[in-house]
């Protein structure tokens, strides 16, 4: 099953802060990498239970790609919180005989609304999926931010016949785990993973340089020198080396680790015509190359 997420992305001004934007285009405070991982681990959860319960099968995955289609599945979750209480009663008068398209069996228990939606703050959210005649309240429930959009809406329909969800129909909006992971927790294959699944490609980063940072952490080999750091697109910035000179000592992979050098900073360090031109960009010619 393919996937697409579009994601926020952070806009950064000249003093490094961030402005962001909620999916109606609200100024709001931008989500934490603990708001990021939040709604990671929970995606994890929802996903795996749906792709890998042989009770399920998946009948269609749709992208939703415009900011009107992002908008539009807030607004469905919205009607759906609404018409929650509608369904039930309309189940209650239904006829025992009346046939209907994903009827109640007889052993199926119904859920409260505490249980299909719950508050979190005014940004997030929990709620169960759309379409809310048959709900299994053994699925996880799924938490949604409204600055972290979801971009991907599945339909799974339940085939068991021996099951107590038998016929369900699940159609639920989805956030891709290795999409809404913290971009620093991201394995060099998981970034690759990511750009493809976001249908962007290969991509030359362009950082942002900076030597104004505080006084250098001394971590081992790098007890010396004027420590120099990089911002990517999303603000996150990274230690990649020092200035000693006129040339540039950077880390090595034996030292990512203990420097906490995210993915992208180890993309650019590994790239060495790329990280001289960069250099170069800033220093000019007062940097003559990298250390041996």
């Amino acid at each position: 099953m393919k996937y697409f997420l579009s994601v926020i992305l952070f806009f950064i001004n000249s003093i490094t802060y961030a402005q962001c934007f909620d999916v109606y285009g609200n100024k709001v405070d931008c989500p934490t990498e603990q708001d990021s991982l939040v709604v990671y681990n929970n995606a994890l959860k929802v996903v795996n239970f749906y792709d890998k319960n042989p009770a399920y099968r998946l009948n269609r995955s749709t992208e939703l790609i415009s900011l009107s289609d992002k908008q539009e599945v807030y607004e469905d979750m919205k009607t759906a919180k609404r018409m929650f209480f509608v369904i039930r009663k309309e189940l209650k008068s239904m006829k025992p005989d009346k046939f209907s398209v994903g009827k109640v069996k007889a052993n199926y228990k119904d859920i409260t609304y505490a249980e299909y939606y719950q508050e979190v703050d005014e940004y997030r959210f929990y709620q169960r999926e759309l379409e809310n005649q048959i709900i299994n309240i053994n699925a996880p429930m799924p938490i949604y931010d409204t600055r972290i959009a979801p971009f991907i809406v599945n339909e799974y329909k339940n085939i068991d016949s021996t099951d107590s969800y038998f016929g369900d129909m699940v159609n639920i909006p989805l956030y891709v785990p290795v999409v809404v992971k913290p971009f620093a927790l991201l394995t060099a294959t998981e970034y690759s993973l990511r750009r493809e699944l976001m249908h962007l490609l290969p991509e030359k980063i362009v950082p942002i340089v900076s030597v104004t940072k505080p006084a250098l952490k001394r971590y081992n080999g790098f007890s010396e020198g004027t420590p120099i750091y990089v911002y990517n697109r999303f603000g996150s910035g990274a230690f990649i080396g020092v200035l000693v000179g006129r040339k540039f000592k950077k880390v090595l992979p034996s030292q990512y680790k203990q420097c906490a050098v995210p993915i992208f900073a180890q993309l650019i360090l590994e790239d060495e015509k790329e990280l001289n031109a960069l250099l170069r960009i800033k220093f000019g010619t007062y940097y003559i190359g990298l250390s041996q």
